[in-house]
């Protein structure tokens, strides 16, 4: 993944920008992180009335007639394309607001140019700018490009569509008291709390400046995080029906009708994220999913600059050095786990069925850990709580 955001306009030359994914320093992460956990603990999610609202709208005015109009008409339903729709819209909604965000699912945007662009930027060639940025910098300068051309040009692409949804959050919250809202889900809850972070961190930027700080650290926030749960799952009969015996103990319920010729949401209600927190078989499920296809890349970071440490048992690595941690090696590690290739979401269960934790096979590690863990891990497991 190339590390930064980088933006032209005005005129102005391109300009790189860090995240809090992509700073190598300890003192760089730790002033970008701070300017977003809010936002992103468990309380603040569970508590978020905007999150609240856009989820049950794009549940169950979207994902629920859509599924359900096809199950009417004997059709099969294309989960990929709608499982990528629906992660992207409601983490773009929290993020911008809901009439600011994406809106793949709710109102059938074309999802294939998005997909496409997102594709192209992360191709296989961002090894090098990733892995090998200071080679890939001097071969551009000699007019070698590592990167093909497809890379630069869906990078420009997928920038410019977050720069465009920034502007429009921003002009959104201007003009908005979240609780004068008449619907509270069109407030740009993770916006605004970074806008107000950055304009106290970064005072002597200019506005400009200031908002593409904003896109590239919301940029990194965008998650395909449910596909290869729905996959696991549709390939395991035995799987589903625990998971619906399971769930349909959740109050409240919801029960569509298959003699309904439409899904009224009206009147329906989701069950809390923290009550479906606690089902041992849908967490174990997640948990295994995560373990199979963790959602992040390589973990780049630079060792402290004071002393030497040591890592994976090797001794004596010199301050300075660049290294990674790759979690798909870790989840599938035959010494740690066993069956490695095998989806088992029972490995994370105990005899009785409750949810393993701290030790053995039930250590995950699909969101890093320590002052590194990435900070939309809790929202990542609200939308497969939720979504599945």
């Amino acid at each position: 993944m190339d590390p930064s955001f980088a933006a032209s306009d005005h005129g102005t030359a391109s300009m790189e920008f860090e995240n809090a994914f992509s700073s190598l320093t300890k003192e760089s992460h730790s002033t970008h992180r701070r300017r977003i956990a809010a936002v992103y603990t468990k309380s603040a999610l569970s508590k978020s009335s905007q999150l609240a609202a856009v989820t049950k709208t794009i549940l169950l005015d979207g994902l629920v007639p859509r599924i359900a109009k096809d199950a009417l008409g004997s059709q099969p339903t294309e989960l990929l394309g709608l499982s990528y729709s629906m992660c992207i819209d409601l983490v773009n909604a929290y993020l911008f607001g809901q009439s600011t965000g994406s809106k793949f699912l709710t109102q059938g945007e074309d999802l294939k140019p998005f997909l496409e662009h997102y594709e192209n930027r992360y191709c296989a060639e961002s090894f090098w700018p990733q892995e090998l940025p200071r080679l890939t910098r001097f071969l551009a300068k000699i007019g070698v490009r590592l990167l093909p051309e497809r890379a630069t040009a869906s990078k420009e692409w997928m920038e410019s569509w977050m720069m465009a949804m920034c502007k429009a959050a921003d002009v959104a919250m201007q003009n908005a008291d979240p609780s004068a809202l008449e619907n509270i889900a069109d407030f740009p809850t993770v916006y605004a709390s970074l806008k107000g972070a950055t304009d106290q961190t970064f005072s002597s930027l200019d506005p400009y400046s200031k908002q593409c700080e904003i896109a590239s650290e919301l940029f990194d926030h965008m998650g395909l995080v449910l596909a290869y749960t729905l996959y696991y799952v549709s390939q395991k009969p035995a799987a589903q029906r625990r998971l619906r015996k399971e769930i349909a103990t959740v109050a409240p319920e919801m029960h569509y009708s298959s003699s309904s010729a439409s899904f009224d949401a009206q009147g329906q209600h989701l069950p809390p994220a923290a009550t479906l927190d606690e089902l041992p078989y849908l967490s174990a499920i997640i948990c295994e999913s995560l373990r199979m296809r963790p959602n992040s890349t390589p973990l780049p970071r630079i060792t402290p600059a004071n002393t030497s440490v040591k890592l994976a048992g090797i001794e004596g690595i010199p301050p300075g050095v660049r290294v990674n941690a790759f979690q798909w090696f870790v989840h599938r590690d035959p010494q740690k786990w066993n069956r490695v290739d095998e989806w088992i979401p029972e490995r994370w269960l105990d005899d009785d069925g409750r949810l393993l934790k701290g030790s053995g096979e039930s250590q995950l590690w699909g969101f890093s850990s320590g002052p590194r863990m990435c900070a939309g891990s809790n929202l990542s497991q609200y939308c497969q709580l939720l979504d599945l």
